[in-house]
């Protein structure tokens, strides 16, 4: 068995379980969890992202029996900065200045 955590989305789990469903697997969802009885569902998983046009939900392996499918949310929307050079996030202007001269960057 396996698990599909849908981040406290239960709608979307229902969704989900029924759409496994009708595609011939056993599935129950128990509030926003998907337990599925096939070993490897991530092929499904992306099929029904494409099929409810939700390109901005991504889906996380954990292990072999738990994925994760959640809503991809950029850290700037959260009041984060992130280099551009190398994907390193900081909490202020202040410190992503900082960490660019650590590149060697320097910015008048």
């Amino acid at each position: 068995m396996v698990n599909i955590d849908c981040a406290c989305d239960n709608e979307f789990a229902r969704e989900l379980a029924s759409y496994l469903k009708n595609h011939g697997l056993e599935a129950k969802s128990e509030e926003s969890i998907v337990v599925v009885s096939d070993a490897d569902p991530e092929k499904l998983l992306r099929s029904f992202l494409e099929y409810t046009k939700r390109q901005e939900y991504s889906i996380r392996k954990i292990d072999p029996e738990n994925f994760l499918v959640s809503k991809e949310v950029p850290i700037e929307d959260f009041g984060f900065f992130r280099c551009e050079m190398c994907g390193y996030v900081v909490s202020s202007e202040e410190e992503l200045l900082i960490h660019r001269r650590a590149h060697g960057i320097q910015l008048l």
